[in-house]
């Protein structure tokens, strides 16, 4: 499911880079249907419940900002996402994890005499750098200086100059707007900006509709890797063709959300949904028991990847060979001029309901 565009794109649209569509490039020049970076057989991919399988895995197919956006359009609408090469600028991206490191860096995340913007784990217990939540309770974790001072900064960090001005970066913006035909995408101002260090947490399994109830299912999700994140560490991995398994899961909670309070029943956390609104915390055993494969990919910095809001996705524990640590952030899009889930319309907090 595309986001709802426009008839026509709207006159006044911004002359960027993306509006200047080259024509169409030959097949040996299109990565689309080509990309294969490694034999899975080669890596190390972890799931919280064990090794991802070879044979359970495949690759998310690039897509280049000259693509014709009639191409773009069909494949967004057959695959679910649309993963864009270079649709900011590298030096943005880097810029952005230079000073998200430094900002962090009086929590103990880095490892001594390094660059903030190769962003290298300190190697501590990674139980230090869990986010906010029901995670770090479990483990016990309180009246840890280092640890308490983590989830301090990383807090703030979606307040920091350095964060609002990389959210309003124009080129991603403008690949929006064009990309859905809405005149002024509005960017919901709840975005995650998370980074996963090696051996830690992962992203279990779910998708955003889940999160996004109290509006209709029209919102453009864009993943954004802060910095490059190798194949093995951690980055956003979708399940194949996976919407229509979002779309059936989300009727499915509607069909069962009589016994709930309309307050309830938007809730990804209400009695009816598992622990955390998650659809699964095993990739592995969701994937077989969907008959689909996990598509991964190498993100490079500059790199966004676009989903709709019933596209079920997931990530691999964090194994970089480098132990660089994996910084990306999520951010959502919707058309102002139509209803959308204003819920999310305030900055991250912990345990904020959402």
């Amino acid at each position: 499911m595309a986001p709802s565009r426009l008839e026509s794109p709207p006159a006044d649209t911004t002359t960027s880079s993306v509006q200047k569509l080259k024509a169409p490039k030959g097949p040996s020049e299109d990565p689309y249907g080509h990309y294969y970076p490694a034999d899975p057989n080669t890596l190390s991919l972890e799931s919280n419940f064990g090794p991802m399988e070879p044979d359970t895995i495949g690759y998310l197919q690039p897509t280049t900002l000259d693509t014709p956006l009639e191409v773009m359009h069909e494949r967004f609408e057959r695959d679910g996402y649309l993963f864009i090469k270079g649709c900011i600028s590298k030096e943005t991206s880097l810029a952005c994890r230079r000073d998200y490191f430094t900002h962090m860096a009086p929590s103990g995340l880095l490892k001594n005499g390094t660059e903030p913007v190769e962003g290298i784990f300190s190697g501590a217990d990674t139980r230090k750098y869990l986010p906010p939540g029901n995670l770090r309770r479990l483990f016990g974790l309180k009246d840890d200086p280092e640890s308490d001072k983590y989830v301090e900064l990383m807090i703030s960090a979606h307040e920091a100059d350095f964060y609002v001005e990389f959210c309003k970066n124009q080129e991603l913006r403008d690949f929006v707007s064009r990309f859905t035909g809405w005149k002024n995408p509005q960017m919901l101002q709840r975005t995650m900006l998370r980074a996963f260090v090696p051996e830690s947490e992962l992203t279990p399994v779910h998708f955003d509709q889940m999160y996004l109830r109290a509006g209709p299912p029209t919102s453009l999700t864009a993943w954004i890797p802060i910095g490059n994140v190798s194949l093995e560490g951690g980055g956003l991995m979708y399940l194949e063709g996976s919407t229509d398994i979002g779309k059936k899961t989300e009727d499915d909670f509607a069909k069962n959300a009589h016994n709930l309070t309309d307050e309830e029943r938007i809730s990804a956390f209400n009695k009816n949904m598992n622990d955390g609104g998650f659809l699964s915390r095993d990739t592995v055993a969701y994937g077989k028991e969907a008959r689909r494969k996990w598509l991964i990919a190498e993100y490079a910095a500059g790199d966004v990847i676009f989903h709709n809001p019933y596209m079920v996705h997931a990530s691999c524990k964090n194994r970089d060979p480098g132990n660089k640590i994996r910084l990306a952030t999520d951010v959502r899009f919707v058309d102002p001029e139509k209803p959308y889930d204003k819920r999310w319309m305030k900055v991250y907090r912990p345990l904020d309901g959402l």
